[in-house]
């Protein structure tokens, strides 16, 4: 957040939420004179190529909005010093996920809301314009969710957030484990990563089954699990009895595991919503008509084994045609059989085994030539892992990654991946237990590059829980050292954003791997230095005991600058009420308390400043007893 209270002409009145690239205000524009959402990115802090996303973005957004109105108007954008700044309507009213609280919709708003999200994709989905010199068609909103979605005035929807689809449309830097929602994203993506129109029309079945139902079509005690459901294709949670068969229906075709099986068009999904809505049948369950020539490669056979077509076949009545009940005319005598066709020349299925027998062969030598390639490769990689005391593993996984989409089973790449599965960890190992211990070694540049392994060894097995942790811990102290030099640098707002990112990332950590101790080291620090409370600092230290984790010196010099820190709130307060009846109350518990702290402080020994601060508590403590002494307290 900023602490400036003006950008350009806008006066900032309230925070309204933080984007991927920039946070977004409620501001007061005294030129027009209405509110508008500004969104503010600092311009020397971002990615050049990120940034340049985002501005083409907002061009593509406006002249969206003008076709979808379910899009927030934008309009104008423009720089103020360091700032890009860009000014949208401001989209009143309560987010679909404030409304679910509540419980579930009736049916008739739900299919409403989702028909209007339907509408809004069908326009995206073909949309098409020129934006920063290039063309863009069709642009895919990937994230649909209850949190993006605004209900206005008679449920009237509004869809927010378009940042992941601009960013989609104008650069490849975004990926899907930046962007996305569980349980909003489809198998394939999860399995492979890409984002298209099937991607958001499976959110928006998501999105009505939580609408009818008021719960989540897939759960699980942590988000591994509803993922895992999710990839092995494992059927929603049955919907309330009580819910329409045909609204069921649309429901359960949008949430199909095969793509194949739900709707191919948000104009589809959208067709039979309506249909619904006005009691008619659902066009998505009507009989297709034939092609033209359809069957035809039967149609011989068909002519042997039922009745034959009658000369009238081709006008039969009126009342076949009004009246599918009506008894059919007499049929007319039998045409003869018709001979089944004749078999194609010898000369052109000579030719075509010809060339079809070359196509083979070459794509056989393709593949074993591709083969031969991996094979080599990963034989020279696993001599590498298994024989260099230092194996270049970031080069390694470059290599690794380039050989993957040519690789067959028995190539060797297998044995491959769990070599470097393993040297990423270990490589990583090595910077988590440095920070064991009394001489904890602690750097951003071995955290990041820490981290970094650990990433390349979950994209290499996702299923280990371990590797995630760490990956996850590994954040944790990036986000905690960032926390540290955004208050260094008198960014209040941002440290404390960075310092709940560490605690969210710790406690994930925690609960991947519950007996794993380090994500209280984590913690522990946190609640010591960067957000003190003492009560949770002792939590953490108790909950590294129960791992197994004794506190050694670090941990004793944390909780005694936890004590001396309430010691000294304690004291101040003590001073504010000087010559009250509380002033005794609160001495004897500050006095209590410093000495607590002293205690460690000599338990802790030569940790870091641990004599400087106890000769500092000491000396508050002296002062304490003093000002007892003089209030006739011994």
């Amino acid at each position: 957040m900023l602490t400036v209270q003006q950008v350009g002409r806008f006066e900032l009145r309230d925070f309204l939420g933080r984007g991927a690239l920039g946070d977004v205000y409620l501001a007061w524009d005294p030129e027009t004179q209405r509110e508008v959402a500004l969104k503010v990115v600092r311009a020397n802090r971002a990615d050049p190529e990120m940034l340049q996303a985002e501005k083409n973005g907002v061009a593509l957004q406006r002249q969206l909005s003008s076709v979808a109105p379910q899009v927030a108007a934008v309009y104008e954008w423009g720089e103020d010093g360091p700032f890009f700044w860009v000014a949208m309507e401001y989209v009143a009213g309560d987010d679909l996920s404030q409304r679910l609280v509540h419980g579930p919709l009736p049916e008739d708003r739900a299919a409403s809301i989702a028909c209007q999200l339907c509408d809004m994709l069908e326009i995206c989905h073909n949309f098409s314009a020129e934006v920063g010199g290039r063309k863009v068609y069709g642009i895919i909103h990937g994230d649909i969710k209850p949190e993006n979605i605004r209900l206005q005035d008679e449920d009237r929807v509004r869809v927010l957030d378009f940042g992941i689809a601009k960013h989609l449309s104008q650069t490849r830097k975004f990926t899907v484990n930046l962007f996305g929602s569980l349980p909003y994203t489809p198998p394939e993506r999860l399995d492979r990563g890409g984002v298209d129109r099937h991607s958001d029309l499976w959110a928006v079945g998501v999105v009505l089954y939580m609408c009818v139902a008021g719960y989540s079509p897939f759960d699980g005690e942590d988000p591994e699990e509803v993922e895992g459901k999710i990839r092995r294709g494992e059927p929603p949670k049955p919907l309330p009895p009580d819910v329409s068969p045909a609204l069921g229906r649309i429901i359960v075709r949008s949430l199909a595991f095969q793509v194949a099986r739900r709707y191919a068009t948000a104009a589809e999904m959208k067709g039979d919503l309506e249909a619904w809505l006005e009691g008619e049948p659902l066009p998505g369950e009507q009989p297709r008509p034939a092609e033209p020539g359809e069957g035809r490669e039967d149609l011989n056979a068909t002519r042997r084994t039922s009745r034959p077509l009658s000369l009238d076949d081709s006008g039969i009545s009126e009342t076949r045609r009004t009246d599918r009940f009506a008894p059919a005319p007499p049929a007319a005598a039998p045409l003869p059989e018709e001979p089944p066709p004749a078999p194609p020349p010898a000369r052109r299925r000579r030719f075509a085994m010809r060339y079809g027998g070359l196509l083979f062969l070459l794509i056989g030598s393709f593949l074993l030539a591709s083969q031969v390639w991996v094979h080599s490769e990963a034989v020279a990689m696993t001599r590498e892992l298994t024989t260099q005391t230092a194996p270049d593993l970031d080069g390694l996984w470059d290599r690794y990654r380039k050989l993957a989409p040519f690789s067959l089973p028995g190539s060797g790449l297998g044995d491959v991946r769990d070599e470097l599965f393993t040297a990423l960890v270990r490589s990583a190992d090595r910077t988590l237990n440095a920070y064991h211990g009394d001489d904890p070694v602690s750097t951003l540049k071995g955290w990041q590059k820490a981290h970094d392994h650990l990433q390349a060894a979950v994209g290499l097995n996702y299923r280990d829980r371990s590797a995630r942790a760490k990956m996850l811990y590994t954040q944790g102290h990036l986000d905690r050292i960032a926390a540290q030099k955004a208050r260094s640098a008198g960014q209040a707002d941002e440290a404390k954003q960075k310092v709940r990112d560490a605690v969210d990332e710790y406690q994930d950590a925690a609960k991947l791997v519950s007996d794993w101790p380090d994500p209280y080291l984590g913690l522990a620090h946190v609640y010591a230095y960067e957000q003190p409370d003492l009560k949770q600092l002792e939590g953490a230290i108790n909950e590294l005991e129960r791992r197994n984790y004794p506190p050694g010196r670090r941990e004793k010099a944390m909780l005694a600058d936890g004590y001396r820190a309430q010691a000294e709130q304690i004291f101040a307060q003590a001073r504010a009420a000087q010559g009250t009846d509380q002033e005794q109350e609160l001495l004897e518990r500050s006095r209590d308390t410093f000495t607590q702290a002293i205690n460690l402080y000599r338990e802790a020994g030569n940790f870091a400043d641990a004599k400087a601060n106890m000769t500092n508590a000491a000396q508050e403590l002296r002062g304490i007893l003093s000002r007892l002494e003089e209030l006739g307290v011994w």
